[in-house]
């Protein structure tokens, strides 16, 4: 199926972009050599790599800050378009106006959230009590280590450490700052459809689920594919010479807005059935292999 990518020299790939959290990255959260090498030949080849991801800014510079991956990034799900140095290109942040109907859902149904903001993150509830069940969450479905997230832990900048508690609502929402996104988690993960249905009723929001305990919550048009069909755009690039990879729900717009899609045999069964072409589990560098694969035809 991929004899099509290229033919006879008329179509060349000159934009690969990956999602990280168990695309890009294996479940240890670290970046393979096999994949390093892959990013290599690519920059070697004159393609431009780039990253997608649900994380913030720091969170994403934290993986590759320790491989020394110098690149652009979408982060937020598409909220922020930031160039290799972390200057915000593109935005597309959450209505402030809808904020307290979002985090109310999750009061009520006591599911722990994190405000991600271009300032930081916050949440009414207790911070320690939001970052206890955040760690809880990754021993238990991540089998993550209580230490990684604290001292030198591979989780240590996670945003679960460097919360702060909103006291005055309204003095908040007049703070001079912009609201990427809001994440709700649990340990319980029957409680979060409930609150998907909730979510449904309020205006101007996407939300979408990374797994099945946890919902992000954007602008509604704060989407991976979206920001990225703006970028290719804005870099003189037509769709089709830009390739990406993803396995989780919030790449659905990736995988439907660009037609030369990998997909690793981890990733949600949407995608993979979305996907131009399924490869290896992200154990087994599928990512390299996605790059092997579109440069054999360059």
């Amino acid at each position: 199926m991929y004899d099509m990518i290229l033919k006879e020299g008329d179509y060349m790939i000159k934009l690969v972009v990956s999602d990280m959290d168990g695309t890009l990255i294996n479940h240890q959260s670290g970046i393979s050599d096999r994949n390093l090498k892959a990013i290599q030949k690519l920059k070697n080849q004159g393609i431009e790599f780039a990253i997608a991801s649900g994380r913030d800014y720091h969170g994403v510079r934290s993986i590759l800050d320790q491989y020394c991956i110098e690149c652009d990034t979408i982060l937020g799900n598409g909220a922020q378009y930031c160039d290799k140095n972390g200057q915000v290109i593109m935005d597309c942040y959450l209505n402030k106006n809808v904020c307290l109907d979002i985090i109310r859902i999750f009061e009520t149904a006591h599911i722990p959230y994190m405000i991600f903001t271009t300032k930081g993150f916050y949440t009414r509830l207790e911070p320690e009590y939001v970052q206890n069940m955040f760690i809880e969450r990754g021993i238990r479905r991540f089998h993550n280590c209580r230490d990684d997230y604290f001292g030198e832990g591979r989780f240590a900048s996670s945003p679960c450490n460097h919360l702060q508690m909103i006291h005055d609502f309204d003095k908040f929402m007049k703070d001079n700052l912009d609201i990427i996104k809001i994440e709700a988690f649990s340990l319980d993960a029957s409680e979060i459809t409930p609150a998907k249905k909730l979510l449904a009723h309020i205006p101007t929001i996407s939300y979408l689920s990374s797994f099945d305990d946890n919902v992000e919550v954007t602008n509604e048009f704060a989407q991976k594919g979206y920001i990225l069909k703006k970028v290719a755009k804005r870099k003189y690039l037509k769709t089709d010479e830009v390739a990406v990879l993803g396995d989780g729900m919030n790449d659905l717009s990736l995988f439907e807005e660009f037609q030369y899609s990998f997909a690793p045999m981890n990733a949600e069964q949407r995608i993979k059935e979305l996907a131009y072409q399924v490869v290896s589990d992200c154990q087994e560098d599928g990512f390299a292999e996605a790059i092997d694969i579109i440069m054999k035809h360059i």
